[in-house]
């Protein structure tokens, strides 16, 4: 008997896993060709208010300001507005300086509240029919605005957002696999896409429409996804537009600290978002959270239902194999910890540490959601 509970787990382990991974993206790509919403786009320029909450960004924030200003879209109906959340570096003098010299706006809070208040406050004071959100460290090709709006033709479009894209300038093996791991993100994000229902989108740069916009609870975590779900669940559509690029460097994405954070976000937003009513009129949507976004958080306890199974039949030669695979795939990740041992033995290491470092974080941030530990500011 124990032994069938075992196998049972290790075969229900391993087949949600490679569903989560390999079968979603196959089953959501053919969905999106057979089922392809048209994509009505027109050359249209509404007023636009690109809007970048800061955190002490002082190494960045003047090459972000320059790059608002190269950006292709009419500078009479283009707003900048930049929020310094209590910056203890020199970030919010800098943004000062740029207001004077600059068609930007600043706004400069003395005290540090969080991403979430400062989205708030800086939507309330906006101009344009269009609120594009943007990091700091993210730099924009200058006719990403013009391809994110161009969407807004369509007025069933609620959301719109660009791919990120890992800096050239960072070409190194952790950016390698940071790259690696967001263009397989883009492909699903796509497929999404031609359904109208994209989950999610990028900090980086993404654009709704102003009078959609609902003021996000101060404990908000991952804006990007809370917004676009909001909007889903109205029955808008989200869509992801390749042509809108923004560059950021690697070291800005990657960091467990971070990791943990975004993970945590997650977990904090599906637990609300399965807590709301209508998902019987949009079960396409629920389809979708569920494959892509709740199997990635459930994927650690998986991996240790496989492991501790295979572990379990030990007697049976096949799942000795996998036992020895597995243990074989951990212990690549511990030396992956060793940055010179992940230059020096490429993917070998590398991809294992990668992987397994983004299902530790998963781990982390379910004790902090248990734990109630909270915290909404920038960075943990």
């Amino acid at each position: 008997m124990a032994d069938a509970v075992a196998i049972l787990a290790f075969w229900t382990s391993v087949l949600l896993i490679a569903y989560g991974y390999l079968g979603y993206p196959l089953v959501i790509y053919v969905l999106g060709r057979i089922h392809e919403r048209p994509n009505r786009r027109m050359d249209i320029l509404p007023r636009v208010s690109l809007i970048i909450p800061a955190y002490n960004e002082a190494r960045v924030i003047e090459a972000k300001i320059q790059n608002c200003m190269q950006l292709d879209y009419p500078k009479d109906k283009l707003e900048v507005l930049i929020g310094s959340d209590g910056s203890t570096d020199s970030t919010s003098r800098l943004i000062l300086q740029a207001v004077t010299t600059c068609k930007v706006r600043g706004v400069i809070y003395s005290h540090r509240r969080g991403k979430a208040a400062v989205l708030n406050d800086l939507v309330r004071v906006a101009s344009g029919e269009i609120v594009v959100f943007s990091d700091a460290a993210s730099m924009l090709e200058p006719m990403s605005l013009q391809a994110l709006v161009s969407n807004f033709a369509d007025p069933q479009v609620g959301c719109v957002s660009g791919v990120y894209c890992v800096g050239k300038a960072e070409r190194n093996l952790d950016a390698a696999q940071e790259s690696g791991y967001w263009r397989y993100e883009k492909i699903i994000r796509v497929s999404e896409s031609r359904l109208g229902g994209m989950l999610g989108a990028h900090g980086s740069m993404y654009a709704v429409r102003r009078d959609l916009f609902e003021p996000l609870d101060a404990a908000v975590i991952n804006d990007d996804f809370v917004i676009p779900m909001t909007l889903l669940m109205k029955g808008y559509c989200c869509i992801y537009d390749t042509r809108a690029v923004a560059w950021e460097d690697a070291q800005e994405m990657a960091g467990f600290s971070r990791r943990i954070r975004i993970m945590r976000g997650n977990y904090q937003q599906i637990r609300l978002l399965l807590g709301k009513s209508g998902w019987l009129r949009r079960p396409l949507v629920l389809f979708q959270l569920l494959s892509h976004k709740v199997l990635r958080l459930l994927t650690p306890f998986f991996l240790f239902a496989m492991y501790g199974s295979s572990a379990w039949l030990l007697a049976y030669p096949g799942y000795r194999t996998a036992f020895a695979a597995q243990t074989f795939f951990y212990a690549a990740a511990l030396f992956g910890l060793n940055s010179r041992l992940r230059a020096a033995s490429m993917t070998v290491i590398a991809a294992p540490y990668y992987f397994c470092m983004l299902n530790a974080a998963a781990i982390v941030a379910f004790c902090h959601i248990v734990s109630r530990k909270q915290n909404v500011v920038w960075k943990i």
